[in-house]
C-alpha cells in the first residue's frame, strides 16, 4: 500500500471537494427557493443540474490533476490551480445556462458556487488540521534521502521540503556520492525509517542499480531516480512497456496529448470568438477608416511566415508601416521612417495584432504560443541557435511567454534572442491552460500599462 501523505491527502480532498459542492448546493436550494410553494426539487429539474455538476467536477479536477498535489512545485501554484478548475465549473454551468434559455436560477447558481468556495476552503482547512493530528499521534516521523548534488538535486529537494505536510513528521537528508551508500543508508535508517530515496541518474552504473533496486525492495523503500539530463529533464517523460522492456516516451511537447490539443483548441476558438464579436467588430471599421485617410494602401498587411512544423502560412495585420520592398526583409526598428503616425499608435497598444485572431480560427495560429517570424528570420535564427526549431513543434500565438517577459519587438542583439527562444522553449515544453490564461492576463495587463 502508497503510505505517501500527499496520496492519501489527495484521496480526502476528492472527497471533501465533492461533499462540499453539494452541500453548497443544497444550502442555496434552501436559501433561493424558501418558501416557494410551486418550487420542487424533483419536478424542476435540478436534479439533473446536480448530477452535471458533480459530473463536469469530477472530469476537470481529474484532468487539472489538483489531487496529484506532488505534482506541484509551490503552494500558491496548487492554489490557483484550484481557483482555475472552479471557474472553469462556473463557466461550464453558465455556458448549460445558456443553452437552456436560463431555465436555472442565476441567483441560485451565485449562491452555489460562493458556498462552494468558502465551504471548500474551510473543508480542506480542517482535513489538513486533523490530519496533520493522526500524524503526531499514530505514525512515526519517516525519512527521505536524496543522492547527488547539483541544480536537479536542490530542485527535488526544495520542492519536497515546501510541500511537505508536516516537518515534524517528514525529515529529508542528502548524501554527496555513492560511495559506501548501502552503509550510509544504513546508518541513516537506525535512527529513522527510510520511506524513499532519491539519486540522480547519472550516478548509477548496472552494478550500483542492481544492488540499491534489491535493497529498496527488502527494505520497503520507494526508489526515485532524478533525470538529471537538463535537455530532456524539462519535458512531460512518460514510461511506455514494450514487451518485458521499459522505455521513456519523450514527446516534443505536451501537445502531443490529444486531449491537451483539443482543450487547447477550444480555448482558442471561444477566446477568439468573444473578441472578434465584442472587439474586432467594432475596432475593424474605425482602424480601416483611420488607416486609410492617413496612408496610401491597403488597411491589412499579409506576411508570410514560419508556422508548425516549419510550414508558411499568412499572417495578417493592421497595416502600420506604408508600403514598401523591405517587410519581408528588415524587422521593425525602434523610429523606424516606414511606420505611419496611425502606426506608432496601433504598435504601442498591439492594436495590429487584432486580425491575427482570424488566423487562430482558421487553425493556423493559437492565441498564445510563440511569435511567427518572417521566413527569413527563421532560417537566420536556427544557424545560430541549436535547438531554435523546436518552438516550431506548436502552433505559433499572438501573445506568448516571451513577450509578456518584457521580450518584444526586434531583436538587435544576441542575448535577446537567446533569452527569447528560452522562453518559447520553456512554455513548449511546460504548456498548460493554466499557463495560458496566465499569459492572457498579464498581455491584456501590459497593454493597458503600456497605453498609460
Amino acid at each position: 500500500m502508497n503510505k505517501n501523505h500527499k496520496y492519501f491527502l489527495g484521496l480526502y480532498y476528492r472527497f471533501i471537494d465533492l461533499l462540499t459542492l453539494n452541500v453548497a448546493f443544497f444550502i442555496a436550494k434552501f436559501i433561493r427557493f424558501q418558501g416557494v410553494k410551486e418550487y420542487s426539487f424533483l419536478e424542476s429539474k435540478y436534479l439533473n443540474l446536480l448530477i452535471v455538476i458533480n459530473l463536469s467536477w469530477i472530469i476537470l479536477s481529474h484532468s487539472q490533476k489538483i489531487y496529484s498535489t506532488f505534482l506541484f512545485t509551490s503552494r500558491r501554484r496548487y492554489f490557483f490551480r484550484v481557483v482555475l478548475v472552479v471557474l472553469l465549473q462556473l463557466l461550464i454551468t453558465i455556458g448549460l445556462n445558456g443553452l437552456i434559455k436560463t431555465f436555472y436560477s442565476r441567483l441560485f447558481l451565485l449562491y452555489t458556487f460562493i458556498g462552494f468556495a468558502i465551504i471548500m476552503t474551510l473543508g480542506r482547512f480542517l482535513t489538513n488540521l486533523f490530519y496533520k493530528a493522526y500524524l503526531s499521534k499514530k505514525l512515526k516521523k519517516n525519512l527521505i534521502v536524496i543522492v547527488g548534488e547539483g541544480f536537479s538535486v536542490k530542485d527535488v529537494q526544495s520542492t519536497l521540503l515546501v510541500n511537505t505536510i508536516d516537518e515534524n513528521y517528514q525529515k529529508i537528508e542528502g548524501i554527496n556520492g555513492t560511495d559506501n551508500l548501502i552503509e550510509n543508508l544504513e546508518n541513516f535508517k537506525k535512527e529513522t525509517p527510510i520511506t524513499e530515496l532519491y539519486i540522480k541518474i547519472s550516478l548509477l552504473n548496472e552494478d550500483l542499480m542492481e544492488n540499491l533496486s534489491n535493497y529498496c525492495d527488502n527494505n520497503f523503500i520507494r526508489l526515485r531516480l532524478i533525470l538529471d539530463w537538463q535537455r530532456v529533464s524539462s519535458k512531460v517523460i512518460e514510461s511506455r512497456n514494450i514487451s518485458h522492456t521499459t522505455v521513456l516516451n519523450i514527446p516534443l511537447t505536451p501537445l502531443d496529448d490529444p486531449y491537451n490539443t483539443l482543450l487547447k483548441r477550444s480555448f482558442d476558438i471561444l477566446f477568439s470568438l468573444f473578441i472578434i464579436i465584442t472587439v474586432f467588430s467594432w475596432l475593424f471599421p474605425i482602424l480601416a477608416v483611420v488607416i486609410k485617410l492617413t496612408s496610401k494602401g491597403p488597411v491589412f498587411f499579409k506576411q508570410k511566415r514560419t508556422g508548425i512544423d516549419n510550414k508558411e502560412f499568412n499572417c495578417w495585420k493592421f497595416r502600420s508601416m506604408t508600403v514598401n520592398d523591405d517587410s519581408d526583409k528588415i524587422q521593425a526598428t525602434k523610429g523606424d521612417k516606414r511606420i505611419t503616425k496611425v502606426g506608432h499608435f496601433i504598435r504601442k497598444t498591439s492594436l495590429d495584432e487584432f486580425p491575427q485572431f482570424v488566423n487562430v480560427l482558421l487553425g493556423e495560429m493559437s492565441v498564445v504560443g510563440p511569435r511567427p517570424h518572417m521566413l527569413k528570420h527563421t532560417e537566420e535564427y536556427s544557424q545560430l541557435i541549436g535547438n531554435f526549431m523546436n518552438r516550431h513543434a506548436i502552433k505559433p500565438g499572438i501573445t506568448g511567454l516571451a513577450q509578456v517577459k518584457g521580450y518584444r519587438g526586434e531583436i538587435d542583439e544576441d542575448h535577446l534572442l537567446v533569452s527569447r527562444v528560452r522562453l518559447d522553449t520553456f512554455y513548449v515544453n511546460n504548456w498548460s491552460l493554466y499557463l495560458d490564461l496566465k499569459i492572457v492576463f498579464y498581455t491584456i495587463f501590459g497593454v493597458f500599462q503600456d497605453h498609460k
